[in-house]
């Protein structure tokens, strides 16, 4: 059974990236917003133990859905996930917002009016000094400068790029839905709880605007233990409490009722959130070399990316 849920922070959140940080060697910390969807998993797959009884009661005997403890060859205690899984992670301001896609480029115009407009596909040049390993590559052709895309664009303008409507596209920007608050703080010595010399670090928290939440679907919950309709549990780096709802309107389903009409055999894929493949930036059933790959039954040729840095 699917749900989809709001969660709404009472307070700002951390996210950090994976990078290292520690006090004394580093005094700024990173952050990577919007944060990974496995931030998300953990927090409610640490809420519904807790909620169910605690982590005694998990050990003893686990769940279905949220996973059990086992041994492995070398007697190892490793947990197995189970049936639990999210998909989607969505800004929300009265509609779902989606990151900027990567082959939308910002025109350098004046501030206010600044659009998103989209990349040119085109083959690959004979005189290209790269190594983009694909045939054709993505260009923008007018004179005027550009810059990498940022910001949001709303469901609507989202469904006008998936259907590939517009030449131009209204984006929000990032202060229009959050703030980004540098924190702060020294370490202490435990003994006189001084302060340590060299210490002294910073770290960005991030702040909602009133009328912006989060919004995600959980699915595979068992039915002997629902997902309870509203409440609180922690998130991020700090462990901030957020409070959540259960949404009794799909916001997500005029999104997957969208109809397609493929042309000319090409098709795109965006990605809402940071793709983790065995490959790297490939999907595994995709030939380094080639190019090619066969998933569920149809076969396809990766021919351009606009993939961004890694994060």
């Amino acid at each position: 059974m699917k749900q989809v849920i709001k969660i709404k922070p009472f307070d700002t959140l951390y996210f950090r990236t994976g990078r290292p940080f520690t006090m004394g060697s580093e005094t700024w910390a990173d952050i990577m917003f919007p944060p990974s969807p496995s931030t998300f998993y953990g927090a409610i797959r640490s809420f519904l133990i807790f909620q169910r009884g605690g982590l005694k009661e998990f050990e003893e005997k686990g769940y279905e859905d949220i996973g059990k403890i086992i041994k492995d060859k070398n007697g190892e205690r490793i947990v197995k996930k189970g049936t639990l899984r999210i998909s989607g992670l969505f800004l929300y301001k009265s509609e779902l917002l989606f990151p900027s896609p990567l082959d939308l480029v910002e025109k350098d115009k004046k501030e206010k009016d600044k659009k998103l407009i989209p990349l040119t596909l085109i083959n690959r040049p004979k005189i290209f000094i790269s190594d983009y390993p694909l045939k054709k590559v993505l260009i923008y052709k007018p004179k005027e400068k550009a810059e990498e895309p940022s910001g949001w664009l709303t469901s609507i303008n989202f469904k006008d790029y998936l259907k590939n409507r517009k030449k131009e596209f209204n984006f929000l920007k990032h202060n229009e839905l959050y703030l980004q608050e540098p924190k702060i703080g020294i370490a202490r010595e435990p003994e006189t709880l001084t302060s340590k010399e060299g210490h002294l670090y910073r770290i960005p928290m991030i702040r909602l605007n009133k009328k912006v939440s989060f919004v995600l679907e959980i699915d595979d919950l068992s039915d002997k233990y629902p997902f309870p309709e509203e409440g609180i549990f922690q998130l991020g780096g700090e462990g901030r409490a957020v409070r959540y709802e259960i949404l009794k309107e799909d916001i997500l389903s005029n999104l997957k009722n969208i109809e397609f009409k493929f042309e000319n055999n090409l098709f795109k894929i965006y990605l809402a959130t940071p793709a983790i493949f065995k490959k790297g930036w490939l999907p595994k059933w995709i030939d380094e070399k080639s190019f090619e790959g066969t998933y569920n039954g149809l076969k396809v040729k990766l021919i351009a990316c606009a993939i961004g840095r890694p994060l």
